[in-house]
């Protein structure tokens, strides 16, 4: 080997050892590796295939043939090495320049004020707070009037709070409900102020009702269980039946309720997930049953027909919309057939002809789907063709066994459902932000919004070997001068600090991120303490 490099990149090294162990033809050539390194430099190698080749072998040394590209020249035998990704990504040096080119300007207000106006008082927690404060002022209203007059709190009251609430929640995760929440507030025009906007794209807040009506249920409910706990102590309810049932009924909210909260939630999500959907169900057909036994009760204590008495009970009618939304994802739940296109070990994409799709919609897919079903944000087939895309990332068990036994069929569960990108379409110029294969959920904006002024950064270890070439050109034709950051080579680099120059750079009005929580709120958070319009999925997205 050349003295002029002795001191070659190991990477350059190792490429080397590849190829010497896959050819099997006795010959001396040269050997021409052009290694994308941070410096950008071209190394040339005069190298001994044979020598080489014996001593690889005579070491027992494994070697990965899939990642060598060999190509057969006119005149004589030539390997060419592809090292690394042939996308330009940023160096450590271009990051450095980039941050020093726009500094991050210190945070407006107090550290308190910031963290109660950015973090604890979040949108999601003042829907909450919101929906709860008035389930708290009616009981309060219903206990000062019974204290007054001796009426207002009744079992018939706390029944229909209960279900009443169940119904809101049980409605906003519905679909249609949701797409018409992002429908509506995503449409608002660029003419509109931005702090108008800046609102109405804080949308996918909505769980904060969900959340909200779901705790407030289990608390009329815990009055419900004390109102005829009393009846039947004082001899007023006779029903064992409806006791028991009562109790069955409130242990399934406790424990829905306990699995729900954000720590559990994210710590054993496949308990949460099937605690939430077969706790949920079993109580819905309890409530079917008690409703029906105290309505026999007292059907038989007015002597009036039972018809009659459940056509006038309010919780019925509540029950009948929530069982109307538990059943219709599932009775639109079909077999499609699945195209999958290998990535890398660390992803695949999966490709899907049966429907067209827009701007930030997910869709459900299962295996099994009574034991587990994941939300994956769809790609849209670029110029309005039919059909789309989802890109599954190596983050579990069952998103592992995607990627290494790939599937003809899956199983899709309900319709299509908005998710946070979508709230990019609300601003002029956006900066979107992502890491990993939360790209994937962005392509869906490029593709059907080609002309949408964005500006991308996008941070991940060897971006084209992992996510293959097609993802590549489609981020570069939606910004032909993307921040691409291959963290293989530069390490974790500051995303709030890139986020800021590109926002400055593009004099743009908005920044949307998709990535893992923890990235996520440090980039939101970093953006809206400076005064800069920044949203991206919660944990309840």
């Amino acid at each position: 080997m050349d003295s002029n490099n002795s001191r070659a990149d190991p990477d350059v090294r190792q490429a080397v050892d590849r190829i010497a162990a896959m050819c099997d033809t006795r010959f001396t050539t040269k050997v021409e590796l052009d290694a994308v390194s941070t410096t950008c430099s071209t190394l040339h190698f005069n190298f001994d295939f044979e020598e080489e080749r014996s001593r690889r072998m005579s070491s027992n040394t494994t070697l990965n043939p899939t990642e060598i590209d060999l190509e057969q020249g006119s005149s004589r035998p030539q390997a060419t090495a592809k090292l690394e990704d042939t996308c330009a990504t940023l160096s450590y040096e271009d990051i450095r320049e980039r941050e020093a080119t726009h500094p991050v300007p210190p945070k407006t207000s107090t550290r308190v004020r910031r963290y109660l106006q950015w973090s604890f008082f979040s949108v999601y927690r003042r829907l909450f707070s919101f929906v709860f404060t008035i389930n708290v002022s009616i009981l309060v209203g219903l206990l000062a009037q019974k204290t007054r007059s001796g009426a207002g709190l009744t079992l018939a009251n706390a029944a229909t709070a209960t279900s009443a609430n169940l119904c809101v929640a049980i409605s906003f995760r519905n679909e249609h409900v949701v797409n018409l929440l992002f429908l509506v507030a995503t449409s608002i025009p660029h003419s509109w102020p931005l702090s108008v906007r800046r609102i109405f794209a804080k949308i996918y807040g909505y769980g904060g009702i969900h959340s909200g009506c779901g705790v407030a249920a289990v608390a009329w409910y815990l009055v419900f269980v004390g109102l005829v706990t009393r009846d039947f102590l004082d001899g007023a309810l006779k029903s064992r039946t409806v006791i028991a049932i009562t109790y069955v009924i409130l242990s399934l909210l406790i424990s829905i309720l306990v699995f729900a909260h954000p720590y559990m939630r994210m710590r054993l999500h496949n308990y949460f997930e099937n605690v939430h959907r077969l706790a949920g169900w079993t109580a819905v057909g309890l409530f079917w049953a008690q409703t029906i036994v105290i309505g026999t009760v007292a059907a038989k204590d007015d002597e009036e027909a039972l018809s009659k008495v459940l056509v006038q009970t309010s919780t019925l009618w509540f029950l009948i919309v929530i069982t109307c939304c538990i059943v219709y994802p599932w009775a639109r739940m079909r077999s499609r057939k699945v195209r999958p296109e290998y990535l890398s070990e660390h992803a695949i994409r999966l490709h899907f002809d049966y429907a067209r799709v827009g701007i930030g919609y997910a869709l459900r897919l299962s295996d099994t789907p009574l034991k587990e079903t994941h939300s994956f944000a769809t790609i849209a087939n670029p110029e309005r063709q039919n059909g789309f895309s989802v890109v599954i990332s190596n983050a579990g068990d069952w998103t592992k066994r995607m990627i290494q036994n790939p599937p003809d069929r899956l199983w899709v569960r309900g319709t299509p459902t908005i998710g946070v990108l979508r709230v990019a379409l609300l601003f002029k110029c956006v900066v979107i932000v992502a890491t990993g294969s939360g790209i994937g959920p962005c392509l869906s904006l490029f593709n059907s919004k080609p002309d949408h002024p964005v500006r991308i950064l996008w941070s991940t270890p060897n971006p084209e070997a992992t996510y293959g070439k097609g993802i590549i050109d489609a981020v570069l034709r939606a910004d032909p001068n993307a921040v691409i950051v291959d963290t293989r080579k530069t390490g974790r680099v500051d995303m709030v600090s890139l986020t800021y120059s590109l926002y400055e750079e593009a004099n743009a009005e908005a920044v949307v991120i998709i990535s893992n929580p923890k990235v996520t709120r440090k980039v939101v958070y970093g953006m809206d303490t400076r005064g800069i319009p920044a949203f991206g999925p919660i944990f309840d997205s």
